[in-house]
């Protein structure tokens, strides 16, 4: 069999992978790969300079989603595996000033009560209001989508929303909390209300049996010495080494339909090749693109999942620029500010600068306005002047690199499953094609893993069984 994979991010790395490790009963696949762009990795992109790591896009990914962690293994990295340096030391920068997130607090509620109930990050009517919580019946009655800010400000008040949900969440995924699909990014709390009616009742017992259970290292967040990119540079050498087809500088024109629900592919150089599966690795709007003529009810639905920009400023201070040693890991701002938060790279993670430097990572996602979109000398001005005087800095950073992402977030906004639903049903007649990662399924490393894997698998099982579809 041959199968196409369309995108050389780490979904389409992945896939790749996927497919030449074989499935039971499969015969074997000849796997081609092409990315348009002239590298691999797409937003995973790592520079060593001037001794900096700098990462231009994630940095880390979490340990509970098991994904990345199975792929590094297969791969042979496991021993270049790292967590926090350190103490785990994050702060909101709410009311003023940089305050401490409360020990055992989650991305909305406490899985601790007293650090909560004495946090200076809410005020006290925030507190009292999210304490009304524990009182107030289930609201999720019929199964319909909401926000998770519309639901979260329900049973726990505007405070949680504009303090810890949106700061946290909503950094996360490019978007305001207001926007996003409770069922499509936190469906959890929807089976937590269910369960226990009470949010808080729910999270406090959580945290109860995570520390009944805890071992090892306290944070979820792991990455590698190299940074992620050596992640892709592993995945491209040992897949080129397996034999596949690898292609970079090289798009797709055309995808037509052919009998037992293969491809016949016109590529961007003119050719043309058959291919018995293909996977659509290439983002939204790549992958809508390519969908218009063969599949137009999958690619409109495609076309209805907006798409966030997100800028990352890599900022390299002396450390004799600080008045105090920066300690700090990084804060999240619940304040007004032209960045969503920061990471102290340097801090974080060993091996990222010199002992003399200290590494800043500053996040401007476009739901900031306008400053998002600024010119470079405005934005970075903007940004060390607010991190320069949160930090007490006194004196301009030495070095600076901008990042910047156009488009390249999905945002999973209200009916997002919806959405999804409507992609699988109009590739129902399609058996062997099958879109993958960020787009639908999830926009972690791991959950980009996990679903190129799996739509790898699933396409190729369907041309093994003659274009038979196989459900998920």
């Amino acid at each position: 069999m041959r199968l196409l994979v369309v995108g050389g991010g780490i979904t389409g790395l992945a896939a790749a992978w996927e497919a030449i490790r074989g499935g039971e009963g499969r015969p074997p696949v000849e796997v081609m790969l092409v990315e348009a762009a002239d590298t691999f990795g797409g937003k995973v992109r790592t520079e060593v300079v001037d001794s900096l790591l700098i990462e231009h896009g994630p940095d880390s990914f979490v340990a509970y989603r098991p994904a990345a962690l199975k792929l590094i293994e297969e791969l042979g990295l496991a021993d270049q595996v790292i967590s926090i340096s350190g103490t785990r030391t994050v702060y909101l920068r709410s009311r003023g000033r940089l305050r401490p997130l409360p020990s055992g607090m989650g991305m909305v509620l406490p899985t601790k009560l007293w650090p909560f109930v004495t946090t200076g990050i809410l005020s006290p009517f925030d507190k009292l209001r999210a304490g009304f919580d524990l009182l107030l019946p289930r609201r999720l009655r019929n199964g319909q989508d909401t926000t998770i800010g519309a639901f979260l400000r329900a049973r726990l008040g505007g405070g949680i929303v504009q303090r810890f949900a949106d700061p946290m969440v909503g950094g996360i995924y490019g978007a305001s909390v207001d926007e996003l699909s409770l069922d499509a990014v936190l469906p959890s709390l929807r089976a937590d209300e269910a369960k226990y009616r009470s949010l808080m009742l729910a999270s406090l017992a959580a945290g109860r049996k995570a520390r009944s259970a805890a071992r090892g290292p306290s944070s979820p967040f792991r990455t590698l010495n190299g940074g992620l990119g050596s992640l892709i540079s592993a995945l491209v050498e040992q897949l080129t080494a397996a034999g596949v087809s690898l292609h970079t500088g090289l798009g797709v024109d055309r995808l037509t339909p052919l009998p037992g629900g293969g491809a016949e592919v016109r590529f961007s150089d003119g050719s043309t090749q058959p291919f018995d599966a293909v996977v659509l690795a290439a983002g939204v709007e790549g992958s809508e693109e390519l969908l218009k003529t063969a599949a137009p009810a999958a690619a409109a639905a495609l076309a209805q999942v907006p798409l966030a920009t997100s800028t990352v400023l890599s900022l390299a201070y002396p450390a004799e620029a600080f008045a105090n040693p920066v300690t700090t890991h990084g804060w999240l701002e619940a304040d007004p500010a032209p960045i969503s938060g920061i990471t102290v790279s340097s801090a974080k993670w060993a091996g990222r600068a010199p002992v003399d430097t200290v590494l800043i990572r500053a996040f401007v996602p476009g739901r900031l306005g306008a400053i998002a979109e600024a010119p470079d000398a405005e934005l970075i001005a903007a940004v060390t002047d607010h991190v320069g005087l949160v930090l007490g800095a006194q004196r301009p950073p030495t070095s600076v690199r901008v990042s910047r992402w156009p488009r390249m977030m999905p945002k999973y906004t209200l009916g997002h499953l919806d959405r999804v639903a409507a992609v699988e049903a109009g590739l129902a007649s399609l058996p062997c094609w099958r879109v993958a990662g960020s787009p639908l399924r999830g926009v972690g490393v791991p959950d980009c893993v996990a679903d190129g894997r799996r739509q790898a698998d699933l396409a190729l099982t369907a041309a093994a069984l003659g274009g038979v579809r196989v459900e998920e």
